[in-house]
């Protein structure tokens, strides 16, 4: 994303506390104007987890948190992020860049249009407070297997806010051209010190991330391999 050429927008940043979106409420600062960062608890096994970290980053970088309760969301479907009766599968690093093994994974913790939902519900939230841009956390690593990950999602959903809000309402993302470890080597490179320590990468909830599932891995992988 380009951000040489247009003023500071006051944005509203979905949070959920991972890598991805703590990223972009970091970035946010440095580029833009975040005056309120959402998190959604959508009954998702790590809402409590989620909702904490996220609220630690948003005081990191004081800016006013919020939880909206979604909770029917997790109903839809069977997925293992939401279902109890559902398990979350577990990966290895090795097979990280296996398009079926992460594809398979993917289809285990799909939760029935989640993003397209939350970030219209993050609209609304925008424009009822005349905020014009929702920032959200995607990057081209997930987006291969996570259609509603990708750039031509920011584009599409955009689009359909011109419609749906009086303000069009702008979806935006800092990372959503770049890997993990490329926004992990991003972020050591920023003015304030990114808190990493803050951060819940896990698909799990709890007091400790399991560091078996997909996200865990790839948070990992991350951290210890980024590129700069």
């Amino acid at each position: 994303m380009n951000h040489s050429n247009f003023d500071r927008r006051r944005s509203l940043v979905l949070l959920s506390g991972g890598l991805d979106s703590s990223a972009n409420l970091a970035m946010c600062k440095d580029y833009d104007e975040p005056v309120l960062a959402l998190t959604v608890d959508y009954g998702q096994k790590a809402a409590a987890a989620e909702i904490r970290a996220a609220k630690a980053i948003s005081e990191y970088y004081q800016v006013k948190h919020r939880v909206l309760d979604m909770k029917w969301l997790g109903a839809c479907g069977s997925s293992g992020l939401t279902s109890e009766s559902s398990t979350i599968p577990k990966v290895k690093t090795s097979e990280l860049d296996e398009l079926e093994v992460t594809k398979e994974s993917a289809k285990k913790v799909w939760v029935p249009n989640r993003n397209g939902l939350l970030i219209n519900a993050a609209a609304a939230i925008a424009e009822g407070e005349q905020i014009r841009q929702v920032v959200v956390g995607f990057n081209k690593e997930e987006a291969a297997t996570f259609p509603d990950n990708s750039s031509q999602f920011l584009q599409v959903v955009t689009l359909s806010l011109r419609y749906s809000t009086s303000n069009g309402v702008k979806v935006a993302c800092y990372t959503d051209l770049l890997d993990k470890r490329e926004i992990v080597g991003a972020l050591r490179k920023l003015s304030v010190k990114f808190p990493f320590e803050k951060v819940w990468s896990c698909y799990y909830g709890g007091d400790v991330q399991c560091q078996e599932c997909e996200s865990c891995r790839r948070y990992q992988r991350a951290v210890s391999t980024e590129s700069v």
